[in-house]
């Protein structure tokens, strides 16, 4: 059996293809046209990636008979609004951009904050899904048929059903997720009915099959199964082994989230407030939320590309990347300057402050191109550590780390990591963890296996343990109380601009 595991991410499209005894069979992926930062991603451009990766997929298996489900998961808060006959009426407002305005305030203010939070278990804030809403509503001439989330998008092309899972409508701040069902409360306040919105299935469900003109198209056979997947970082927990409660996934992308799995909700406000969200997780297994930090890898690629531009013919010549000789050449112990990493701004958990910059505290006539490199992922791995203390404190501190992403391919940034948080980590040596734990909720969709971590763990492969260095642990005990004084400075300068 063969299961197809669709990815749909911030700046392209993905599927994998993987047989039942874990084998990768088949990748494609596609790139949208879009230049870095836009705001807008046409939704037909957005569908017809999504076909192409999995006909291109389909394309280069050996037997295509095999392909039993395609699962599609993706990245949350954005839509495409549609007609009645499934047409896209605008573009999709990426999850990046600013949606704050006046019709998004007045909601909050009419519903009240803390109502906010009781209901949809997150921060009101313009980031999600509601706020994107209120402004398309706006447009003239757009009467919306429904509002359907990325991968529910993708889905409604595949099968003709809208349908969303629950960790997606989630990031909508209009989903109730204790009752589990759309709030007729919020939907009200916003001026928006239930029948705009997708139905919600449990994670991982079956919604229907390919339509048949479809499957013909991506030359699949009829009666292949379209399963509705997740937000994308609940899918790569669940490839990374996350099962019980105190298990964490730490995925560094161009964004670091940190996921831990947690058994109840914590009922103190103050963890909603500092924009934690609670998400329910597979099986029923309990919550997580999401600690993150969106300059994450993005800072160390802004590195490689503005300082380090002079290393290209080498790796070329070597035959290596430039983050080889990055990594090769980074300083082996702790360094004195204090990197504050906000280059896109302080955008995450526990604070949002999207004007902040960053900082660099310590430069010396001394200071060489390496140390910087080094500070860099240092200065990551303490906002990284902030959010550890922050959910150490509301008792839900991770207990086993399990790295995934283009991060997780650095030795010496796991090292720094381990040494910062004083913990050990688990590398996950599957580079495609979003799509392969799409297609375990295929997998399991067809089989009706009902212990989907259970069955992801068929899949998982652990690297080395990288464990903390002691005598690194104390230097960046003390390296750590700088970085927050560092951290509070830059966030009351910040706010005293803004005033």
């Amino acid at each position: 059996m063969i299961s197809l595991g669709v990815d749909i991410g911030g700046t392209g499209a993905k599927c994998v293809a993987f047989r039942d005894d874990g084998a990768q069979l088949a990748l494609s992926y596609c790139e949208y046209p879009n230049p870095p930062g836009k705001v807008n991603l046409d939704a037909e451009v957005l569908a017809e990636s999504a076909l192409r990766v999995i006909r291109e997929c389909a394309e280069a298996l050996p037997d295509k008979g095999e392909v039993a489900a395609v699962t599609v998961s993706s990245f949350g808060e954005s839509f495409v609004p549609v007609d009645e006959d499934g047409r896209p009426l605008t573009d999709v407002i990426m999850y990046f951009a600013d949606s704050s305005s006046k019709e998004f305030d007045a909601v909050v203010n009419r519903v009240g904050a803390e109502r906010f939070m009781e209901i949809a278990r997150v921060k009101p804030d313009a980031s999600y899904s509601l706020a994107k809403m209120l402004y398309t509503c706006s447009l003239p001439g757009v009467k919306a048929w429904k509002f359907l989330l990325i991968a529910g998008f993708i889905c409604y092309r595949l099968s003709g059903v809208a349908a969303t899972d629950v960790s997606l409508a989630c990031r909508t701040l209009l989903y109730d997720v204790e009752r589990r069902h759309w709030s007729e409360e919020l939907l009200r306040a916003a001026g928006l009915r239930a029948d705009m919105m997708p139905d919600v299935y449990e994670t991982g469900s079956v919604i229907g099959e390919l339509k048949p003109d479809v499957a013909a198209e991506l030359g699949l056979p009829a009666g292949v199964k379209v399963v509705i997947g997740a937000h994308d970082q609940i899918v790569n927990a669940l490839a990374c082994g996350v099962r019980e409660p105190g298990d964490a996934m730490d995925g560094t992308g161009t964004t670091e989230c940190i996921e831990p799995l947690f058994a109840d909700i914590p009922r103190n406000m103050e963890f909603i407030s500092e924009n934690y969200a609670c998400v329910p997780y597979v099986d029923g297994r309990g919550y997580v939320t999401y600690a993150y930090n969106l300059s994450g890898g993005a800072v160390v690629r802004w590195y490689r590309d503005q300082l380090a531009k002079h290393l290209r013919d080498r790796a070329k010549a070597e035959g290596v990347s430039i983050y080889d000789i990055l990594n090769r050449e980074c300083p082996s112990e702790p360094g004195e300057l204090m990197v504050l990493p906000y280059l896109q701004g302080l955008g995450g958990t526990p604070d949002i402050q999207v004007n902040a910059r960053g900082a660099f505290w310590g430069v010396s006539m001394d200071t060489d191109l390496p140390q910087i490199y080094r500070a860099i992922l240092e200065g990551l791995s303490f906002e990284m550590a902030y959010n550890l203390e922050k959910l150490e404190y509301y008792g839900i501190g991770p207990k086993r780390l399990y790295a995934c992403g283009g991060g997780a391919k650095s030795k010496v940034w796991l090292q720094v990591k381990a040494d910062v948080w004083n913990r050990e980590i688990l590398p996950v040596e599957t580079e495609e963890t979003g799509a392969l734990g799409s297609a375990i909720l295929g997998f399991a969709a067809v089989t009706g296996e009902r212990d989907r971590c259970a069955l992801a763990r068929k899949y998982l492969r652990i690297g080395e343990p990288v464990r903390p260095i002691p005598e690194h642990v104390e230097i960046y005990r003390g390296k750590f109380r700088e970085f927050k004084r560092l951290r509070a400075l830059l966030l009351d300068f910040q706010k005293s601009k803004e005033e």
